[in-house]
């Protein structure tokens, strides 16, 4: 009994933005692996790389509940020739509900040199976003609903993202605003609008740090974490920690104050190729809701051994 309130629980959750004639679009998917690849969440952070890097994300959360979230990303970064610009590529899929998000970002981001073991950087990112909504796939209550007449076909919106970035040998502390505009959709008339504005009550901000101590010739442990602040909400904390080995196979916990506990295993197969996998456990305290997931990573490092790398944070 208690899973099919749970059932209906999640299923007002995900519709509970669309019973009215307008509807705002800035969830924003929360992933676990962020530390190993931080561009997904600050375009700045690709500066602490200095070749060609990119990883793929696909992340699953709320098990066992009907078109529970599900994220797939793709995040790639490139320095310029020998200058200190960058350049990146995001593209994202994202579907909740009877709703799906494709966002395309390109970033770009300018490292400064402080000293030898200090840098700060600052990135931007410009988006498109793609809205689809199929509501004949919504459990309707009341078929005269005029919402649930239109579907959100193909609606385009734009959005911007900042980053500041910095970083040493064994430290780091990043901060970005995920979004800069906010989109709301309105139904009426012939089909769904877009508006468009920018409200600071609306907006995400991520303020993250990491850092890392060597422990004999093998080990290394990795503590981060990372605060998420949206006004009106509550703000959330990522509290991690990760041991390396011979900078090859690691394994960490991390817990999240929407009393969610987690479980991280790493993986380096070779200088090209890294794997990681995250599971998150609900653990129901208060009857919320149920925030069980899994979230897969696969990354690549594209190597030159003639290159020195100035730092080792993330470190693979």
């Amino acid at each position: 009994m208690k899973k099919i309130l749970n059932k209906s629980w999640i299923a007002g959750l995900l519709l509970a933005g669309y019973t009215t004639t307008s509807i705002q679009a800035q969830d924003m998917p929360h992933f676990t692996m962020y530390f190993i690849q931080p561009s997904i969440i600050n375009p700045a952070a690709m500066t602490t790389f200095e070749n060609i890097n990119g990883a793929f994300f696909f992340n699953k959360q709320m098990l066992g509940f009907e078109k529970s979230p599900m994220v797939g990303l793709l995040d790639l970064g490139i320095p310029v020739a020998k200058t200190n610009f960058y350049v990146g590529f995001q593209a994202s899929q994202d579907r909740i509900g009877v709703t799906t998000y494709s966002i395309f970002t390109g970033n770009f981001a300018y490292r400064i040199r402080l000293n030898m073991k200090h840098y700060l950087s600052f990135g931007l990112g410009v988006s498109a976003k793609l809205t689809n909504a199929n509501f004949t796939e919504a459990p309707i209550v009341n078929p005269n609903d005029p919402v649930f007449y239109q579907n959100a076909d193909a609606i385009w919106t734009p959005d911007i993202r900042l980053g500041a970035y910095y970083f040493s040998d064994n430290v780091y502390v990043g901060f970005s605003v995920a979004n800069l505009f906010t989109n709301s959709l309105f139904f009426g008339g012939t089909s769904p609008s877009a508006d468009i504005r920018v409200d600071p009550n609306d907006m995400h901000f991520y303020l993250n740090g990491g850092w890392q101590k060597k422990l004999g010739r093998n080990w290394k442990i990795m503590p981060s974490a990372l605060m998420r602040i949206s006004p009106g909400a509550p703000i959330q904390f990522d509290i991690n920690a990760m041991a390396l080995f011979k900078e090859q196979f690691g394994f960490g916990i991390n817990y999240r104050t929407t009393t969610t506990l987690g479980a991280t295993i790493y993986y380096q197969l070779n200088k090209f190729l890294v794997f990681g996998y995250s599971v998150n456990l609900g653990l129901k305290f208060n009857d919320q809701a149920n925030f069980t997931g899994h979230e897969a990573m696969i990354a690549f490092r594209v190597r030159n051994n003639k290159k020195i790398i100035p730092v080792d944070i993330p470190r693979f």
